[in-house]
């Protein structure tokens, strides 16, 4: 199982990216294991308290999983969860692949997505770069740069990346 983050900051197209390489995977006979850091200080969006789950963990459940029609749903309190609980509990869905969206600082290789240069100078430390992608407009000397709207660079980029990383 190989793993993918795609990282920048807010409203740099993250989420578009990841769903874009999601698709591409699928679309190649591969499965894929999604984790995203929510980065914004509200809670998640939660299922309706009157269902059989919400009411569990309503009632103080420290875990609440419930199966039905091919789909596992699962609450968990956790005040601080690390990418690497994150990964592990991901991996059990066996898939083929794991993206990851957000969490900068983890040792997986990475998409950056820049929406400036301001942004690359922020993120261009960062461990295991595979790709950087930009805004029109937005160029930097530190290397190759793929440009957001060069869809079939990053598809050509991305197939590559698969192939590579197929087990």
């Amino acid at each position: 199982m190989r793993i993918l983050q795609i990282v920048g900051y807010k409203d740099s197209g993250k989420t578009t990216l990841m769903l874009e390489l999601i698709r591409m995977a699928a679309a190649n006979g591969k499965t894929v294991a999604a984790v995203k850091h929510h980065g914004h200080p509200a809670a998640l969006d939660m299922p309706p308290e009157e269902t059989d789950s919400m009411r569990f963990f309503n009632s103080g459940a420290e875990a609440s999983l419930v199966y039905g029609g091919g789909v596992i749903q699962q609450h968990v309190r956790n005040k601080e969860a690390a990418v690497e609980e994150l990964v592990a509990m991901a991996a059990k869905a066996d898939t083929d692949f794991i993206f990851i969206e957000g969490f900068k600082d983890a040792p997986y290789e990475k998409i950056v997505v820049i929406r400036s240069l301001s942004d690359w100078t922020k993120l261009k430390s960062l461990s295991h770069i595979v790709l950087v992608i930009a805004h029109e407009g937005v160029s930097v000397d530190d290397g190759d740069v793929v440009g957001r709207n060069e869809t079939g660079r990053i598809t050509g980029w991305f197939a590559d990346w698969m192939e590579r990383n197929s087990t």
